[in-house]
Formats: C-alpha cells, structure tokens, sequence
C-alpha cells in the first residue's frame, strides 16, 4: 500500500480497537479479515467472537456470577496464529496489549505485502512469533520512512511492557506520523527526520569540527610565517623575556607582543 493509505487505515483501525478497549473488551482475533473498509473509506473491524471482557470489566458488569462456563482458559491458544502475540502463543493470560501486538502484524503486512512471521507449519510459525525478530519495514519496503519502522517495530516487541501502552497510544503515533509528513516536516523516503538528524550528528559534525580545527591552524601557522619574515623585531628574546613593539611616543604605554 501506498504510505498515505497505510497510515489513514491504519490510524482508523487503531482507533476502533482503542474504542473496544475503553469498554474493557479485548478483540484476541485482529487479522485483514476481520477489517473491513467500507466504500467511503470508514474502517470496521468486525468479528468479536473471540473477543474477551477484561476482569474489571466483567466485574463491574456483574458477570462473574453468571452460570455459565468460560469459552477459554488460560492455557488454552486461541485465535489465528499467524497473527498472534507471543503471550497468546504461550496461552498465558493477556491484556489489551496483545492486539497491540498484533495491530502491529496488521501493519507491517500492509506496509511490506509480507508477514512478518511466516513458516512451513503453525508451530513453525508459533516458534517464530516467540523468537525472531523481522526485518524492518523500511528494509523490506525502502520506499517508506524509518519512523513507520520504529512505530512497527514497538508493537512488536516480545515484551508487553515495551509495546505501546494502549491502542490508543499507537493511534496517536501514526497521527502525528501523518502530520509531519502533510506538513513537510516528514518524509516520505527512507529518510526521515529523524534520520537527517541522526545522520547530521554522526557524519557532518565531525567533518564540521575537522574543518573549523583545520582553518584555526592554518590561521595560527600563516600568523606565525608572517611575523618570521616581517624581520619583526618583538620576539621573545632568547632568555625568555617578553620584548615590547612601540605602539605611542608616550612612555609607559607599551604592550607586550
């Protein structure tokens, strides 16, 4: 997809998935599928059937007391696995980061065309979830900025406390992405501002700093040339004592060279 489309899309799947977390329900099944856009270009996200109400949620709701049996266990995997957080991988007990993580699957497919966990069988895939790192989107697709990258790549992380906090989070992120790049401030190659600025800092301010250290002492040695063949006779004398140049008539008013 084309950066403009990647960030509207994705900046409106965010926020839907930002609104079900404000009601303390958990999607646990995000995928392409379950997005759909509609022909005025709104994004909805559809199939909650796996979705899961969050403890405090279904305790201010009265639900723990219901008669009814729980449709997962902890333990127990559930959703499509290609699309999966490394929690939800394991079957340990998950919270509303893990759609972050797997908003950020979502992500890197629309920006690359590729998953960025794929193998030969789910388990394979599984492993991979849990262990390898992708490459970057900026890597597979260098047409896009490095920002969307690291946008990407926190969703990513293995460890839910180094993702983005909450969906909502990651919507503003893109936001502000998108505002940058209308405004020009952003841009849309493998460059972005924060690269210009990195690569500023680490190329150009040490030849910068060569160059100023390179005409000081150029400056100090032609000084220096000129007062040896002036024939100048205010030189320090050989026993170390400063002479004086005649700048008045008036004694006293000597300066030292």
């Amino acid at each position: 997809m084309p950066l403009e489309l990647i960030l509207k899309l994705g900046i409106q799947t965010a926020d839907a998935v930002a609104a079900a977390h404000e009601r303390g329900v958990m999607h646990r099944d995000l995928k392409p599928a379950n997005i759909t856009v509609t022909p005025n270009g709104r994004v909805k996200v559809l199939d909650f059937g796996l979705a899961k109400l969050s403890e405090a949620e279904s305790a201010d709701a009265g639900l723990s007391a219901a008669p009814t049996q729980a449709v997962t266990i902890q333990g127990q995997i559930v959703g499509t696995v290609a699309y999966m957080s490394p929690e939800q991988a394991e079957g340990k007990a998950i919270d509303h980061r893990s759609d972050v993580f797997s908003l950020g699957i979502v992500l890197y497919e629309m920006a690359t065309g590729q998953r960025p966990f794929k193998d030969d069988s789910n388990l394979s895939v599984l492993s991979a979830i849990l262990r390898d790192t992708p490459r970057a989107v900026s890597e597979v697709n260098r047409v896009l900025p490095q920002e969307l990258s690291r946008i990407v790549r926190r969703c990513l992380t293995k460890d839910p406390a180094r993702r983005y906090q909450t969906a909502a989070d990651l919507r503003n992120e893109l936001e502000e992405l998108k505002q940058d790049l209308d405004s020009g401030e952003g841009s849309g190659g493998s460059t972005s501002r924060r690269t210009i600025a990195s690569a500023w800092r680490h190329r150009w301010l040490p030849a910068t700093a060569a160059i100023v250290l390179a005409g000081i002492a150029a400056a100090f040695f032609g000084y220096r040339a000129g007062r040896s063949t002036s024939g100048s006779t205010d030189e320090p004398s050989a026993g170390g004592e400063a002479s004086f140049a005649r700048l008045t008539t008036e004694s006293g008013l000597e300066q030292i060279a």
